[in-house]
């Protein structure tokens, strides 16, 4: 049987380290007169080795010549996003050091050491192809201009509290998993919860530029909405129910025309409402209502949400985070009862009062999209995905309109021009 190389343990032997400026400050109080101890001393630098350094001996970096100097492994942490280290190393116009054309396991774990404090090892999130490239510099840079002149025909550039967002977002009742302590060598520990974990309520949310939340809407799935699914919740909270539970364009004009236009008559000056292009937020009754309140509405580019929408940027992370504690707080307050309609009301409630529903996130999240104060360097800044999805050209897939026939899509043209 063939034998297999087992990958080298970068740690197996100890060295001291040191600073290297430390090292430089420790040399120049040496050649100015100090003593080697008390230099030693006060850099945290061993004696010895001071000594070896200032008079040039055994000085040189601890065990083989890496493969690429200090210089070239420094552009290429610089460059680790966009290029592979095989394009790199074609790049520099140099025979290919690496056996077989492919760097093996030790180069990469002396590489990630050597850099631990520039890079790290993370869990990368799944993106879906349609969603990088339709994330391109182009759409964005479009958005950008579409947006800018909004904000320059409505004077909206000082005006945060008339720009808002909305978006819905789907509360399940699974808590997730959680770590427990168990006895040493349990396989497949259990933890109690509710009967029912599966169900999904929607729940629409909108706040504006300078960190105010309009009243929740709550959307459940049925044909009839009954009372007892509408109390002990959010201060004017409404409530309306859907066939399939999610939001449609019945239930999104409802809160367009009873939670929105009240909450924001008292503002002076033209209203502006961002939200994704999906079906469900657009119909020509929603535009004609908003033309007589003096209301803006903007569609953003498709597949794009997850970058410039501020809900999804700067408070949803968050409010998943907080909603998993109120869960698990209710099932072992409750005994492990199920989430239903009667009491999913009153978890929203708890919900509204944690700081993940905070003033800070709000403006944090158009901040960091871009959208206010209007950036087109934060809106692109994720930008180069798209240009190395299988080498496509990004330039060539659609800006802010998704390409629908009929009535939704030809509102979707309109809104983003």
């Amino acid at each position: 049987m063939a034998r297999t190389k087992k990958p080298r343990r970068p740690n197996i032997r100890k060295y001291k380290s040191y600073d290297h400026e430390a090292m430089q400050k420790a040399l120049q109080a040496v050649r100015n007169g100090d003593s080697f101890k008390a230099t030693a001393q006060r850099y945290g630098i061993n004696r010895t080795t001071l000594m070896n350094h200032f008079k040039g001996f055994k000085c040189k970096a601890v065990g083989h010549p890496t493969v690429l100097t200090y210089e070239e492994e420094e552009m290429l942490v610089h460059t680790l996003v966009k290029l592979g280290v095989q394009d790199y190393v074609q790049k520099l116009d140099r025979p290919n050091p690496f056996r077989n054309g492919m760097q093996g396991i030790d180069w990469c774990m002396m590489f990630e050491k050597r850099w631990s404090k520039e890079i790290s090892r993370r869990v990368a999130q799944n993106l879906p192809k349609n969603r990088a490239v339709a994330g391109s510099r182009e759409v964005m840079e479009d958005c950008y201009n579409k947006l800018q002149a909004v904000y320059s025909h409505f004077g909206l550039d000082k005006k945060p509290q008339n720009i808002f967002n909305c978006d819905e977002i789907g509360f399940q009742t699974d808590a997730g998993v959680q770590k427990v302590l168990c006895k040493r060598g349990s396989r497949n520990p259990n933890k109690l919860v509710g009967s029912v974990t599966k169900a999904t309520y929607t729940v629409l949310i909108c706040c504006n530029a300078v960190g105010d939340f309009l009243p929740m809407f709550i959307n459940y799935k049925g044909l009839h909405l009954y009372s007892t699914w509408c109390v002990d919740g959010p201060e004017n909270c409404r409530y309306n129910c859907s066939p399939s539970g999610w939001m449609e364009s019945l239930q999104f004009f409802d809160w367009y025309t009873n939670c929105f236009i009240p909450s924001t008559s008292d503002l002076q000056g033209t209203k502006l409402l961002i939200f994704d292009g999906h079906n469900s937020h657009l119909s020509l009754d929603l535009v004609e209502t908003a033309a007589k309140h003096n209301i803006e509405i903007f569609c953003l580019p498709d597949h794009t949400s997850y970058l410039v929408q501020p809900l999804d940027v700067g408070v949803y992370k968050s409010v998943k985070a907080s909603w998993k504690k109120i869960l698990r707080d209710f099932y072992q307050e409750s005994c492990y009862k199920n989430v239903d309609k009667i009491v999913f009301p009153s978890l929203m409630k708890k919900l509204a009062n944690t700081p993940s529903l905070s003033r800070s996130n709000a403006v944090g999240g158009f901040d960091g999209s871009g959208i206010y104060p209007l950036s087109l360097e934060k809106m692109t800044k994720k930008s180069q995905m798209a240009h190395i999805v299988n080498g496509e050209d990004s330039a060539q897939m659609p800006s802010t309109s998704s390409g629908d026939s009929g009535e939704n899509g030809q509102l979707r043209r309109h809104l983003t021009t």
